[in-house]
């Protein structure tokens, strides 16, 4: 299975949900999945802020080598699951061709973007859960 995390700047949301999600997974021994994040709004070659990687590393996930990368439409057809920050992203990607039965939409994560690590562990902790329910839905 191929997911893709996708929120707008790939700075913050998504990398931190690609990094969980790839440290859940590998712990629970799943080796076929793959995953990965992009922005749909993305400036390519960044790297994640460094609140996000600070919250992360607090529980074991390294997200630091992370680097920023725009969703394009000529991948529509590599994912199986788009996990999407927001209805907003969602409705971003099915105009992009993405079929919406392929479109995860959990309840809204916010964007922590600028905010202090408090901020941004509260965005991580919204995304463990609502990343438990994701897990749920595939069947984990």
């Amino acid at each position: 299975m191929k997911i893709l995390f996708v929120c707008t700047g790939n700075t913050c949301r998504s990398p931190m949900a690609e990094g969980i999600f790839r440290h859940e997974m590998e712990e629970r021994g799943f080796e076929n999945i793959m995953c990965q994040s992009a922005g749909l709004s993305a400036v390519e070659g960044e790297h994640p802020c460094e609140n996000a990687v600070l919250a992360c590393r607090e529980i074991g996930v390294d997200i630091s080598e992370h680097i920023t990368r725009r969703f394009t439409p000529d991948e529509i057809d590599i994912w199986d699951v788009y996990f999407t920050m927001s209805k907003t992203h969602a409705y971003i990607l099915t105009q992009a061709g993405v079929p919406s039965e392929r479109i995860y939409v959990p309840h809204y994560i916010e964007d922590p973007f600028g905010g202090d690590l408090d901020t941004y562990r509260r965005c991580r902790d919204k995304i463990q859960e609502e990343l438990l329910d994701f897990q749920r839905f595939l069947g984990f």
